[in-house]
């Protein structure tokens, strides 16, 4: 069972509180640079890793180090999903929670390639509002209003969040029209059990009272809204990693639902895992802890292709 752990500096149940780094912990270029300990029971991973070591989740000096990190990640990760072909035109939008001032967050201007994006691209804006606060380039007016409303609504903590992705996969567009949820039918869908929730489409966004209106559908213990007619939102507790490995991942989920329904004789039964298999599953794939690691290899790769120019 994995064990659960804070990956901010600034920790969800102990604001503005750092945390140093144990002597027992290093980074690894095997991870990427993702620290390990030899403090093993330390670790979220201790029941699901082997070896002398095991991952544990960054920790920072400062506040800022951790700005520069969660930007830096944020960059990554609209590089990552070009690299899955989930960029779009100038549609879909990211977004990180800024440590410092965490009534912020950090989003992508709007036509910015996804490919190219640098950390030095992203733009802040106020999370009351939508309102920018820091940078000259425009942003997606429903990124503005979605992103704000939902930090605004869901606040931080262990129900809050700390990242927003939303972007326009083919599968989770067409599979958005369905009027459904995921059937359990593999064990990566039994991450998302009781945590999706249908959000009817209320047209394209440009105000606020759109971006309440969805967060107020959300709720507290969702990582999955499915927009009807449009895509989803995932929602990361702890990280941008975790909000754009549920991106992904649940794009990948889709696409087998719509491959099995496809595949399914009328006469055939749905074969979903059972409820302690349903419950156990989750436990281990969809903790927060298990997002951000599931993105791992990913940064590490877009790490090698960006050539550091993420970091610009």
């Amino acid at each position: 069972m994995l064990r659960t752990t804070s990956i901010t500096s600034s920790s969800t149940e102990t604001h503005g509180t750092l945390k140093l780094r144990p002597s027992a912990v290093q980074d690894s270029p095997a991870t990427s640079g993702f620290p390990i300990t030899t403090d093993l029971t330390s670790s979220p991973f201790y029941d699901v890793q082997t070896g002398p070591t095991r991952v544990v989740l960054p920790t920072f000096t400062s506040l800022e180090e951790e700005r520069r990190y969660r930007k830096e990640h944020l960059a990554l990760v609209f590089r990552i999903l070009h690299r899955f072909k989930l960029a779009e035109g100038i549609a879909g939008h990211c977004s990180v929670r800024d440590p410092i001032e965490p009534d912020t967050f950090w989003v992508n201007p709007q036509g910015k390639s996804f490919a190219l994006m640098k950390q030095s691209d992203l733009v802040r804006c106020s999370a009351e509002d939508g309102h920018m606060v820091e940078g000259v380039a425009p942003t997606d007016a429903s990124a503005s209003s979605i992103h704000s409303q939902l930090y605004k609504s869901l606040g931080r903590g262990p129900e809050g969040i700390e990242a927003i992705v939303h972007v326009h996969g083919p599968h989770t567009k067409a599979f958005s029209s369905l009027g459904r949820t995921l059937d359990m039918i593999s064990q990566d869908a039994c991450a998302y059990h009781d945590e999706q929730v249908l959000v009817s489409f209320g047209g394209a966004v440009f105000d606020n009272k759109e971006g309440e209106r969805i967060a107020s559908a959300v709720g507290k213990d969702k990582k999955i809204a499915i927009l009807q007619n449009h895509g989803i939102i995932s929602l990361g507790r702890l990280s941008i990693d975790e909000a754009a490995w549920w991106q992904i991942n649940f794009e990948m989920c889709c696409h087998a639902q719509l491959l099995a329904d496809a595949a399914r004789r009328p006469t055939d039964p749905v074969v979903e895992a059972g409820p302690e298999e349903i419950a156990s599953t989750k436990r281990e794939m969809g903790s927060s802890e298990m997002g951000w690691f599931s993105l791992a290899a990913y940064i590490e790769e877009e790490e090698y292709h960006s050539g550091g120019r993420h970091r610009l």
